[in-house]
């Protein structure tokens, strides 16, 4: 399973790609180590662009209702009409959906993030 993996702030995603790499997913950020979108940067492509695309894209993100400049890539996969799953490092259960996104996005807690992707991989072997 391939997983796209964007934050509203910058690192905050660490611990969660790390936790999907350990499940054993193939995980693309949507951005270079300084920050700036893949596709912008120099020689840069954007794994939604990629023949292998990502199967789902997780956006790591806090309590704030609107979307950071970091977060754009939520729209590129929705564009590419690939599921889109918003998820926080918090312990306060799911994250707060940005207004407009309420019907497009499936907002969870990162341990039910971990269930179905474990469920995801169990049933592809």
């Amino acid at each position: 399973m391939r997983i796209l993996v964007t934050e509203a702030g910058f690192d905050e995603s660490r611990e969660i790609a790390a936790e999907l790499r350990d499940l054993g997913c193939r995980v693309s950020p949507c951005h270079v180590r300084s920050g700036v979108c893949r596709a912008l940067s120099p020689g840069g492509t954007c794994p939604l662009d990629e023949e292998d695309r990502p199967d789902l894209a997780v956006d790591v993100r806090g309590t704030e209702p609107g979307l950071t400049s970091r977060e754009f890539g939520v729209v590129c996969a929705l564009r590419k009409r690939v599921p889109v799953v918003m998820t926080t490092t918090a312990e306060t259960g799911a994250p707060a959906v940005p207004p407009g996104f309420e019907d497009r996005v499936t907002a969870c807690p990162p341990e039910d993030l971990f269930d179905a992707c474990r469920a995801f991989l169990r049933n592809r072997a």
